[in-house]
């Protein structure tokens, strides 16, 4: 359903490795289907590792903690969506404590259409970027396209290591508009979950290095996913 979209794609606030140049916004859509979004056919790789206290700045001060934060980094290959298909990872900051809601401060895709989806609908501050994967989809090297600085890049490998399980996983996510509007909304994963290894190597030469950790870390795949999105709810 096409419908007038609760904000324009410029009131989404991220990290300065998600502002639009100009010239991409006069290319972008001019509107995509409104929330709620039922993606089908989707691969979602996570890991977590814990920040240092410079990654509070990630968060807008409208909802800024003031304890210990963890990052859970998402790699996502969707099949079937309002958009059609497009790869994402994205970096969302949960607080140790707190009601349970993260934000997300970095998230970039390789679909025009997806970045006004997610600005306009959810306040997500999505930027686009170049996914290379490798064959088989093992691994892959994401790069920033637009805008085209900060620069940085993100490689990761993945290994499954264990036998798969059907789940269900909550989400639950808090943005800030550049009005700074305190915006929720809440969505629903399910999928068969598999538990594997991540190999990581990032660089960023801005902000984004205070969340982008390189190393080997536990994980889980999710394959055969439905992902149920719904509206902002606040």
């Amino acid at each position: 359903m096409m419908t007038t979209l609760p904000y324009a794609v410029t009131d989404a606030v991220g990290l300065p490795e998600t502002r639009l140049p100009e010239d991409l916004l006069t290319q972008l859509p001019e509107t995509v289907a409104a929330a709620p979004w039922h993606t089908r056919d989707c691969r979602v790789m996570n890991w977590l590792h814990p920040v240092a206290a410079e990654a509070l700045s990630c968060f807008p001060e409208q909802i800024r903690p003031t304890g210990d934060v963890i990052v859970a980094w998402a790699l996502v290959e969707y099949g079937d969506t309002p958009v059609g298909p497009y790869s994402e990872i994205a970096a969302t900051l949960l607080p140790t404590e707190g009601d349970g809601y993260g934000h997300i401060p970095f998230i970039v895709v390789d679909s025009p259409a997806s970045v006004v989806g997610g600005r306009a609908n959810w306040l997500l501050p999505k930027a686009l970027a170049r996914f290379d994967w490798s064959e088989g989809g093992h691994s892959v090297t994401v790069t920033n396209e637009q805008p085209e600085a900060p620069a940085w890049s993100i490689t990761v490998a993945v290994t499954p290591t264990g036998n798969t399980t059907a789940l269900t996983v909550p989400n639950h996510i808090q943005q800030v508009s550049a009005d700074g509007d305190v915006r929720r909304f809440d969505g629903e994963l399910n999928g068969k979950m598999q538990s594997a290894t991540f190999d990581v190597a990032g660089q960023a030469d801005g902000p984004l290095g205070a969340l982008l950790k390189s190393g080997r870390f536990d994980g889980t795949i999710l394959t055969d996913c439905d992902f149920l999105v719904g509206p902002l709810n606040s």
